[in-house]
This record gives C-alpha cells, sequence and structure tokens, in this order.
C-alpha cells in the first residue's frame, strides 16, 4: 500500500480501538443506570445535566466516532442478550 494511504489510516484505527472500550462503557453505564431505565431519549437528557450532555453528544453524536459506536454497541448486545 501507498505510504500516504498508512500515514492517514493508521491514525484512525488507532483511535478507533481506542474508543471503543471508552463507548462501551459509556454504552453500559447508560444501560445499568436506574434513572433511565424505561425511559424515553427525551425524559432522559431533560434530566442530564449540561455538563452530561455534552459528553453525551461528543460521544456518541459525532461521526468520526461511529465506527466505534456501532462496535460498542454490537459488543454490548452480545453480551447482555437474553
Amino acid at each position: 500500500m501507498d505510504p500516504y494511504v498508512w500515514f492517514i489510516f493508521a491514525p484512525l484505527i488507532i483511535y478507533y480501538l481506542v474508543m471503543i472500550p471508552l463507548q462501551y462503557r459509556n454504552i453500559r453505564s447508560m444501560k445499568e443506570d436506574n434513572n433511565y431505565q424505561n425511559k424515553h431519549h427525551n425524559e432522559i437528557n431533560e434530566d442530564m445535566s449540561f455538563e452530561e450532555q455534552q459528553a453525551q453528544y461528543n460521544l456518541q453524536g459525532n461521526l468520526i466516532n461511529l465506527p466505534a459506536t456501532l462496535i460498542a454497541s454490537l459488543a454490548y448486545w452480545v453480551v447482555h442478550r437474553k
């Protein structure tokens, strides 16, 4: 492969490998927190502080985090399926 391609994709792969465990922990904490069980998304956002809302948006709302979020969601689903 061309070295320029490696120069672009290697940092992205490293970033995704670092972000997958962070996303998994975030998803697990949101699913297991009793305050967020049986609530709609809007109700959850209303109960969060501004700082929590911004952290949630930055973790899951950013398109560059989409592959890490999808992999972490799949891992959570596989581990916690009933």
